[in-house]
């Protein structure tokens, strides 16, 4: 599976709102620019921008619940949300 920049979209948009937060402005802090910008301009830098706003282990579960999220979203239609916990 392909990741591309809306899959990226929507599993930020389904994270916790707490977590999303978090990473929002950790970003936002480091790189003077929110989490978003990264998604949809540069998402080849995801992780590196994860990894130095965050730390190595946070950016780290936050690739394993996107990992999670994209094995959810395969086996569901790509027209709806997929329901992980």
């Amino acid at each position: 599976m392909c990741l591309t920049k809306d899959l990226l979209v929507r599993f930020y948009g389904a994270l916790n709102f707490s977590l999303r937060a978090l990473v929002h402005y950790r970003v936002l802090a480091a790189f003077g620019k929110p989490f978003d910008y990264f998604l949809v301009e540069e998402p080849w830098r995801v992780h590196e921008v994860l990894e130095k706003a965050v730390g190595r282990h946070n950016a780290e579960l936050v690739v394993n619940i996107l990992t999670d999220f994209t094995k959810c979203w395969k086996k569901q239609s790509a027209d709806t949300t997929p329901s992980w916990s």
